[in-house]
């Protein structure tokens, strides 16, 4: 098998596995989140109902940090179902802690790999801690190490063992935030920063809509869709080269005809735009028992003047897989849908339910004078920013293979 071929076999695999995923099925079975508390007897207790940690979501990390410093420790979660990011501050009264930052001069930076032990004057006791690149599954805690002093109060020092072997003590440490840096024997510290308040808020679930504007982060590979004109002569959507507009419609939706009439009315515009028009109806997805004939009345009522035609089941079928590749929740198929696609019969955009015919001309400008970089950022419907790169059409060509 050639690397080409087990690319292709992967891609394949991957594509499988994110359908599963969009339809609702969990990566490795709805993990909740579960609470352990250490019972010293060699025996964990399951609190996460006390301690308020037993939400729903589909878990996939944790980030342990003492993000209000307060000298409690807070948990970042992160879920593949939403909410996609949750802070759970810890509100629970506390005794007093110690926080150390170590900084590394002779190894790295970050003393990753130090090992640091606390000890007491009385030294009845003593904590041991490491400095991690990483912990628990994708996930990277605080490099800040927190000592829980149960009601110890007096004074401490930390022996550390720097990477490369070298022992260092420092001294006078107390209840509080230091910093130890290698070399120095002194423990600096450190103050809190101001509180930080963080107003409670409800998650609220977007109102459902019925329309979308959706501009696409690359050029998709559109499915050839079959139809036939009203001479019943049999045709593809591939067959006309050039940019088109695909509207896909159907005789007795209200939203369809008003569709239809401004594409209609605005022809002009979109001849000198270089853009066809290719309106296809859903009404004859139900074979040869269709009614057509609410299709034939909107095309004579609308007088549209632009290539139409009926699509069978097959083609719609085809369109719904495509997609189901797109989108991580498939949308139930509907009618209107309209499809803009590039003189290689790619997609670059979706528009669902009633639309304007000037933003999409609009949006047909912006997207052919835009690069990749500059079409991957207008894809989102809110701003913010990627943390990956785009995908090159090659890539984008695997993941969405033509459907003939």
């Amino acid at each position: 098998m050639s690397p080409s071929e087990n690319i292709d076999d992967y891609a394949k695999g991957w594509a499988g596995l994110m359908k599963l995923v969009r339809n609702g099925d969990s990566w490795s079975g709805n993990e909740k989140n579960r609470f352990f508390l250490n019972g010293r007897q060699g025996a964990f207790h399951e609190i996460s109902h006390l301690a308020g940690l037993d939400q729903s979501e589909d878990g996939r990390g944790l980030a342990i940090v003492d993000w209000d410093q307060d000298g409690r420790l807070d948990l970042w979660y992160r879920n593949r179902s939403a909410p996609r990011l949750r802070l759970m501050v810890n509100k629970k009264e506390s005794h007093p802690s110690v926080a150390l930052r170590l900084e590394g001069t002779n190894c790295n930076r970050d003393a990753i790999g130090a090992v640091v032990e606390l000890l007491p004057s009385s030294q009845n006791r003593h904590w041991v801690q490491s400095v991690k690149a990483g912990d628990l599954f994708l996930s990277q805690s605080s490099k800040w190490l927190h000592f829980g002093l149960c009601n110890e109060t007096q004074d401490f020092s930390a022996q550390v063992l720097w990477p490369g072997g070298k022992k260092e003590v420092f001294v006078g440490i107390k209840a509080g935030r230091f910093h130890l840096k290698q070399g120095s024997g002194i423990a600096r510290q450190l103050n809190s920063r101001r509180e930080i308040k963080l107003a409670h808020r409800e998650l609220t679930r977007s109102p459902n809509q019925s329309n979308a504007h959706i501009l696409l982060p690359a050029r998709a590979p559109f499915p050839t869709l079959s139809y036939r004109d009203k001479a019943a002569k049999l045709l593809t959507t591939s067959q006309n080269q050039g940019l088109k507009l695909v509207l896909l419609w159907s005789g007795i939706c209200p939203s369809c005809e008003n569709n239809l009439n401004q594409v209609a009315s605005q022809m002009k515009a979109i001849r000198e735009n270089q853009l066809t028009v290719l309106a296809l109806s859903a009404d004859g997805i139900n074979g040869p028992k269709s009614d057509l004939s609410p299709a034939y009345e909107l095309v004579e009522k609308t007088k549209i003047s632009f290539p139409w035609g009926i699509i069978d089941q097959k083609s719609a079928r085809k369109l719904h897989r495509f997609q189901e590749n797109l989108f991580d929740r498939t949308p139930e198929p509907s009618v209107p849908l309209a499809i803009l696609l590039d003189q290689k019969h790619r997609a670059l955009a979706i528009y669902r339910g009633e639309f304007s015919i000037l933003t999409i001309l609009a949006d047909l400008k912006t997207i052919l004078s835009s690069n990749a970089i500059q079409l991957y950022h207008l894809a989102p419907p809110m701003k913010g920013t990627w943390f990956t790169n785009p995908l090159g059409q090659r890539e984008v060509d695997r993941l969405f293979p033509v459907m003939r």
